[in-house]
């Protein structure tokens, strides 16, 4: 396994233990009852940690909301037997962590597969159809809140017994303002690679919009792609992953990509309120948080990426 160096770890903030009644509301005691106990993947649940990240506001880099989702992120996956670590660094002058997830102890040498998202939002919505909101914050219900909604749902539903390998769950920080002034994209995906390059690197966002369609983007590892689209189709997801080639986004897998580590991303190309302030929870779909989550779930599970890391070298 790649040992990470030690990580500092940011003070705990005053505002963190004022919250921690809410942050038990805004996480178990707001789920459906009938979504506690299930096994699997549950969409629903998935949605609902959406909205818990929507409830707390925007959350861009640097802001106590942002902390604050962190902390409540840190606590679901500890609750869910994950081992976590905080990379804590700076960034244009403002506070930034990213937050990793380990399944278990893995030994020496076994392939590592990190699996990522953000979880910051966007200062400025630049791309609302009025021109008066453009300087206004996103919610970032789609962007922000999905991909970690599906790697919180992923840690409860992932049958860890099952894994043959090493897994990771990233959760990145200072990627949502990527193409603002003096913001440059992949912050959080650099810091984590200067800490660990692993076998290979899968990257989510964009993806709990209504009725989403998941094209094979560029840049992306043919070989890792194919897999992905390939376990798709098993699971009989055609319509959702759809084997047709997508447009180029350059995201943060590229930054793991360009340093030569097998990475794709799962993104939907086509979002509507991409960075506008109508990116909240009533555009997303809890059908295709089940998709992309139920996915992962089955790629892991069913030891798929051992069959592929050898190649990948």
């Amino acid at each position: 396994m790649r040992r990470l160096p030690p990580w500092p770890q940011l003070a705990t903030l005053a505002v963190f233990a004022l919250s921690l009644g809410y942050l038990a509301w805004l996480g178990w005691g707001m789920l459906p009852q009938n979504a506690k106990d299930d096994r699997g993947f549950n969409g629903e649940r998935a949605m609902s940690w959406a909205q818990a990240q929507c409830d707390i506001g925007p959350r861009p880099a640097g802001s106590d909301a942002v902390a604050l989702t962190g902390e409540m992120i840190i606590k679901q996956l500890e609750d869910r037997g994950w081992k976590t670590r905080v990379q804590a660094f700076e960034y244009r002058g403002l506070a930034l962590r990213n937050i990793v997830a380990m399944a278990g102890d893995a030994g020496d040498g076994e392939p590592l597969l990190i699996i990522a998202t953000h979880y910051d939002t966007r200062q400025r919505s630049d791309r609302d159809p009025d021109p008066d909101k453009r300087t206004e914050p996103t919610l970032g219900a789609n962007d922000g809140a999905s991909g970690a909604s599906v790697l919180l749902e992923l840690a409860r539903a992932l049958d860890k017994e099952r894994l043959q390998h090493q897994v990771w769950l990233a959760f990145l920080d200072g990627e949502a303002n990527a193409g603002l002034p003096d913001w440059a994209m992949g912050v959080g995906a650099g810091k984590l690679l200067e800490a660990v390059q692993p076998d290979a690197f899968i990257y989510l966002n964009l993806v709990g919009g209504e009725n989403a369609h998941f094209p094979r983007t560029a840049p992306a590892a043919d070989l890792l792609q194919e897999q992905l689209w390939s376990a798709a189709a098993r699971l009989r997801m055609n319509d959702i992953f759809v084997d047709e080639k997508g447009p180029a986004i350059e995201d943060a897998h590229a930054v793991f990509l360009n340093a030569g580590v097998p990475s794709v991303g799962i993104l939907q190309p086509d979002y509507p309120y991409f960075r506008t302030t109508r990116d909240d929870c009533k555009r997303l779909d809890k059908a295709s948080l089940h998709a992309v989550g139920a996915l992962l779930e089955f790629y892991l599970e069913d030891g798929n990426f051992l069959t592929v890391a050898p190649a990948l070298k």
